[in-house]
């Protein structure tokens, strides 16, 4: 099978050398490039990517960016950082933001191939399942309570989606760009896949909807609505259905996580209508990455919270440990109750 590396690097000449490079190794790898960190993340929604090798300074979206955005809406995708560019506390910095290796420049190429080997080896570490049953294998995860992430490669238009699960629970699922109970229909409706099953899962928290047999059931449904012809099971990776799904909402994460960041902080204000208003906020996603940027330069830990005074009588929280979250709260909820409440996202 011939996986996709994606690298990320505004030198040309370097991205030539790379192409040259693995050129000679085309029967397990293809290798794709760009110049900087937004055109990469475009690239993540559209292509199933299996590995990422960045450099750090790029225009536009530079590396700490781009480490960033993977390891908020494409956690199941590993990085690796090499760069010229190293400081005592890049390499830490770096390997806190989620990249699973660290390289300076000039590269010694074939301990790079070695380091990609492993880490894409561990991906099909649990086994690697041809023309599978998808429906029963995920059942019998659930049934053996079983922590793994499982790609599903769809053998007729060779797009990848990925399923996470942890002690047997379906905590979430993503499709190019799409994640949660729309991810998960899109990729239970394939018939012909081959599964990569890795015996971890980045993952701690739920963010999809629902149980495992009531999302198969839902997704099976969707399936035998659209038919075999229908647009929607003809679509690329990353493109969105036009169907409505069962839990459908803003993007970004489901209301019952909502509702869980909502508690926290009625919990830890001890007011019940210390919360005015709460949405998710898509559009906030490049303003926290960017703060997270300065966050990194600082040596600081991942941006969990923005507080906002605002000249009403209310302040406005925007949760950021994953996708942003906008809360409308009293001016009356204390500061540090709103920190305590932020400490436990």
């Amino acid at each position: 099978m011939v996986r996709q590396i994606l690298v990320v690097d505004d030198n040309q000449p370097f991205l030539n050398l790379i192409h040259k490079l693995f050129s000679k190794l085309k029967d397990r790898y293809a290798v794709i490039t760009c110049t900087d960190g937004g055109e990469a993340i475009e690239i993540l929604k559209q292509r199933p990517i299996a590995l990422v090798v960045t450099d750090l300074q790029m225009p536009n979206v530079d590396g700490y960016g781009l480490l960033e955005k993977i390891r908020r809406f494409f956690p199941d995708i590993p990085a690796i950082v090499a760069t010229s560019f190293d400081k005592p506390k890049t390499r830490e910095a770096v390997m806190r933001y989620g990249a699973r290796a660290y390289f300076t420049k000039p590269l010694v190429i074939g301990d790079l191939i070695h380091t990609i080997d492993q880490i894409l080896k561990e991906q099909a570490g649990g086994g690697t399942l041809n023309n599978a049953s998808l429906e029963m294998f995920l059942q019998l995860i659930e049934m053996e309570a079983k922590t793994c992430t499982i790609r599903v490669i769809n053998e007729t238009t060779s797009t990848q989606g990925v399923l996470f699960f942890r002690d047997g629970d379906i905590l979430n699922a993503r499709y190019g760009a799409l994640t949660g109970n729309k991810a998960a229909y899109r990729v239970l409706g394939w018939e012909r896949v081959t599964l990569l099953i890795e015996n971890s899962c980045i993952l701690t928290r739920k963010g999809i909807q629902g149980e495992l047999q009531a999302i198969l059931l839902d997704a099976m449904r969707l399936k035998d609505e659209q038919g075999s012809g229908s647009p929607a099971s003809g679509q690329g990776q990353g493109e969105a259905a036009s169907h409505t799904d069962p839990a459908d909402g803003p993007d970004g994460g489901s209301p019952q996580e909502l509702e869980r960041l909502k508690e926290l902080v009625v919990r830890a204000s001890g007011n019940p209508d210390a919360v005015e208003e709460a949405a998710w906020a898509p559009e906030l996603a490049d303003k926290m990455a960017t703060l997270q940027m300065f966050g990194n330069i600082l040596g600081a830990g991942p941006l969990k919270a923005v507080l906002s005074n605002r000249e009403t009588d209310q302040r406005m929280v925007v949760m950021g440990s994953g996708p942003p979250a906008r809360l409308v709260v009293g001016a009356r909820v204390q500061k540090e109750s709103l920190i305590d409440a932020v400490l436990d996202v």
